[in-house]
């Protein structure tokens, strides 16, 4: 495991929001290094339309004390000094977040100055004005999705982000994926590119399979119960799983997680799924709740559409289903074929609707098969795995008298 060393992680997710593979990753290395979880940098827009909210409280704030010398801080960005894209309020906006931002390294002993320079962990190509800012040793581009295969983006505005994400994928010292997809389309740019895919904090999963706690909200509603847990978004078919609640009228439709549906397309499917009465819009639980809602479940539902950034993706939740024993039944993603053979995989929406009465009637003897599965893909063992990669990247990095970037 990685040890000693000092983080600055720019998420694009407050740490209370829905936990993904960036809250698992950092809480781990917090254990014995010290992280600190940027949170979203402020348009200019959402500071003009909302412009007396999220000015108080304190910029910093404590996550977690792993121990002597390590933990976990959440900065928050100040609304003083929003992103903007014209200049000069958009040079001196910068200015002032950096001088922020550095103020608040140096309170945690984080600068380059007062030890080790830190390590640059970033998420998304709207971070590539970052690098060189910080006084960073280490630069790592960390890439979760097709982002330029988002719903809802012009062709202008897709190309935009290929081009800045290209140039930060070339600049960084290590680049980590989380599909074979993205392995494939990005892994030519950049030498040191590495797959290291999802995984799940199996203990608290299968934990709640054996407490079998059924959340108060749940009570009383008619079984089965077949669900998709995470964000409701423009990534999931809205249309099939409406037609999931329509065929099987007898059986509970769980949606847990926050609803952030854009398309236009999609709002009269999500209409109707509220006008349902097997459905029921659970909303955003605690991640310490999660696994309670995961293990109530009688089928694990994962309703994707088939697109670009579907292509692409390597979802949490399977391995949160598996851990707890549950049947998973899936459109047909690249990143299911992994398990194929716990998980059921629909070509169309007649064979998903197909198999969610088949995965009903499911031998049970399979439920410790997907555990086993499950519990071969943690993250701590992918946290090792990342730490092996650092150790590499540091040492060749040595040898070349530098970073930024390795293979130049």
């Amino acid at each position: 495991m990685l040890t000693g060393e000092s983080i600055l992680c720019f998420a694009p997710d407050p740490w209370n929001d829905i936990w993904r593979n960036r809250h698992q990753i950092m809480s781990l290395l917090a254990e014995h290094n010290r992280v600190l979880y940027v949170e979203p940098r402020p348009y200019l827009r959402e500071v003009l339309r909302h412009p007396l909210q999220g000015w108080g409280g304190p910029r910093v704030r404590t996550q977690r004390q792993a121990g002597p010398g390590a933990g976990l801080y959440v900065y928050r960005p100040p609304r003083y000094a929003p992103l903007s894209g014209r200049r000069p309020l958009s040079t001196l906006t910068a200015r002032w977040r950096v001088a922020s931002l550095r103020r608040a390294m140096r309170s945690l002993d984080m600068s380059a100055t007062q030890g080790r320079a830190p390590i640059l962990w970033l998420y998304r190509p709207d971070m590539a004005d970052v690098p060189g800012q910080l006084g960073e040793g280490l630069l790592i581009y960390h890439i979760v999705d097709e982002y330029g295969g988002y719903a809802a983006l012009d062709a202008a505005r897709a190309e935009d982000i290929r081009r800045r994400e290209r140039a930060l994928i070339a600049r960084a010292d290590l680049v980590l994926v989380t599909s074979q997809e993205l392995l494939a389309s990005k892994g030519g740019i950049n030498p040191n590119t590495h797959w290291v895919p999802n995984a799940v904090d199996y203990d608290r999963f299968a934990s709640a399979v054996d407490e079998r706690r059924i959340p108060d909200d749940l009570a009383g509603l008619p079984r089965p119960w077949l669900g998709y847990v995470g964000a409701i978004n423009d990534k999931l078919d809205l249309g099939l799983l409406l037609r999931v609640a329509e065929r099987y009228p007898q059986a509970t439709l769980l949606l847990v997680g926050p609803v952030r549906v854009q398309a236009d397309e999609d709002r009269a499917a999500l209409e109707a799924l509220r006008a349902r009465p097997n459905v029921r819009f659970v909303g955003q639980v605690s991640v310490e709740r999660v696994p309670a809602y995961v293990a109530a479940l009688d089928v694990g539902l994962l309703p994707y559409k088939r697109n670009d950034w579907t292509r692409n993706i390597h979802p949490l939740k399977l391995y949160e289903y598996l851990a707890c024993g549950l049947p998973v039944c899936s459109t047909d993603i690249p990143a299911v074929h992994e398990q194929a053979d716990v998980v059921r995989i629909a070509v169309d929406s007649e064979q998903f609707l197909a198999d969610v009465a088949a995965a009903q009637a499911e031998d049970a003897a399979l439920v410790a098969e997907r555990q086993r599965r499950a519990g071969a893909n943690t993250w701590r063992q992918r946290v090792e795995r990342i730490s092996e990669l650092i150790a590499q990247t540091r040492a060749a990095c040595m040898e070349k008298d530098g970073c930024h970037a390795i293979g130049k």
